[in-house]
């Protein structure tokens, strides 16, 4: 069985760990990841051409992550070492504390969802999950190479490379963000299926800060302030010896930039007639030492009618990237990649009892797409749609009772989490646990019966 995985981003890299751990042995399975933007140490190089700066997928340097509890689970399932490796790089938060600009403690939420093993949410930079994926992955297993088409036509998937390479292959994952090329050769360059400006913009970067801040150091908390012209967070990008913070500004905007790169002052003034005014004093600290000359405005893929199909299948951004604003695209991505990878296993194996191994993976590869679609598309709308209520659907507060009704609001959802559930899906995070298994049992056994 030959697998290509387009994208050695965080989806591509642990669907190669999940499928090299389970995938029956006789198939002697072939696994390629290619990925584009390599430098000569097998590290991501920043992004060069126009769509790749204004993706918010691509943007891998610079942004802090926070993995929710269900996610770090999920990664001591994929490899031990790696769950010890990622939770050594981050900072585990035992609180969210959201406030108001006017500097209002709203509420602090506790962050311990109930399940075994216990887990926190980890926070840390982007780029420091990937490094612990790649790492266990094993970088000479990436190879360079930038996939510019992909045809179906054929018996098989066949991937065509920049450098006039081509490659065939059983199954085709596309792991290769909101821009997908994978999507594109399931869906075509039709518009409703192109990736859609979210409405909002984003900055952020990290800041050694040997002050760490109480709500960092007493609580253990992540930050997120709400006010009327965006929301501003930070929180511990690193363990507390290391003194460091991550920190980012969200804002809504009617279009987005037509280039991610500005001058540093530039971009430190916007940050000033932001939130200049607001009364977190470290969020001023943070604005004052910014130095970062990017804006990325954050797009997310439109509801797809299947994420699969005749040897492909999309997963992560590519299938359904979220806005930033949800705190939930790499944990997603992880989800997915881990579903899809058991589930094609088991059918696999369930298929080589009646047909032989050929005719096993050809019958597996399109039903785990299927399969996938049908487990995972219900819970990624669902969070896309608390993002968006959390924000009003995007609206900025023009006037103080406008702003004193959104902090009722905000107060509201916090403090009684089913009147949050109601209103915006759920309060701030998915506490609804990803079991795996017991979903992929539920699924074969409807199948059965169907």
């Amino acid at each position: 069985m030959k697998i290509i995985i387009v994208g050695a981003g965080v989806s591509g890299l642990a669907t190669y760990l999940q499928l090299t751990q389970h995938l029956p042995r006789i198939l002697e399975a072939e696994i390629v990841i290619y990925e584009s933007r390599l430098d000569a140490n097998n590290d991501l190089s920043a992004p060069l051409d126009a769509d790749e700066i204004l993706s918010d997928s691509t943007a891998v340097v610079g942004n802090s992550i926070i993995l929710p509890p269900t996610s770090i689970r999920l990664l001591r399932r994929i490899s031990p070492h790696l769950h010890s490796l990622f939770k050594s790089r981050g900072f585990e938060n035992h609180a969210f504390t959201i406030a108001s600009a006017r500097g209002h403690t709203i509420a602090r939420i506790p962050t311990d969802d109930g399940n075994f093993p216990q887990e926190y949410p980890i926070s840390c930079p982007r780029w420091v999950l990937w490094e612990c994926l790649r790492d266990t992955v094993g970088k000479e297993r990436i190879t360079l190479g930038k996939v510019i088409r992909v045809d179906q036509d054929g018996e098989r998937p066949v991937v065509y490379l920049e450098d006039g390479r081509s490659d065939t292959a059983d199954l085709v994952v596309g792991a290769d963000g909101v821009h997908s090329v994978v999507k594109r050769a399931l869906f075509g360059t039709a518009d409703a299926f192109a990736p859609q400006f979210e409405g909002y913009r984003g900055v952020g970067s990290f800041l050694h800060m040997p002050e760490m801040p109480e709500a960092i150091t007493k609580h253990h908390s992540v930050v997120v302030t709400f006010g009327p012209t965006g929301s501003f967070g930070y929180a511990a990008a690193a363990p507390l010896s290391q003194q460091n913070v991550g920190w980012w500004s969200n804002w809504p905007t009617e279009h987005p930039p037509t280039s991610s790169q500005l001058n540093a002052l530039e971009v430190q003034k916007q940050l000033l007639a932001r939130h200049g005014n607001w009364q977190d004093p470290v969020i001023q600290q943070c604005i004052a030492a910014s130095s970062t000359d990017r804006v990325y405005p954050l797009w997310t893929t439109p509801t797809l009618p299947h994420w699969g199909e005749r040897g492909c299948v999309l997963l992560g951004d590519a299938a359904h990237s979220l806005q930033a604003t949800s705190g939930q695209g790499a944990a997603q991505a992880i989800e997915d990649s881990v579903t899809f990878s058991l589930l094609l296993c088991r059918l696999i194996e369930r298929a080589s009892i009646k047909h032989d191994m050929t005719c096993a993976v050809e019958q597996s590869v399109d039903a785990a797409a299927r399969g996938l679609y049908e487990l995972r598309h219900e819970r990624v709308a669902r969070i896309k749609t608390r993002a968006r209520n959390l924000y009003f659907g995007g609206r900025q507060s023009k006037n103080f009772y406008w702003e004193a009704l959104y902090y009722c609001f905000l107060f509201l959802v916090t403090r009684w989490p089913l009147l949050g559930r109601w209103i915006i899906g759920n309060a701030f995070a998915e506490t609804q646990e990803w079991d795996v298994d017991a979903e992929i049992d539920a699924y074969l056994k409807r199948q059965e019966t169907t």
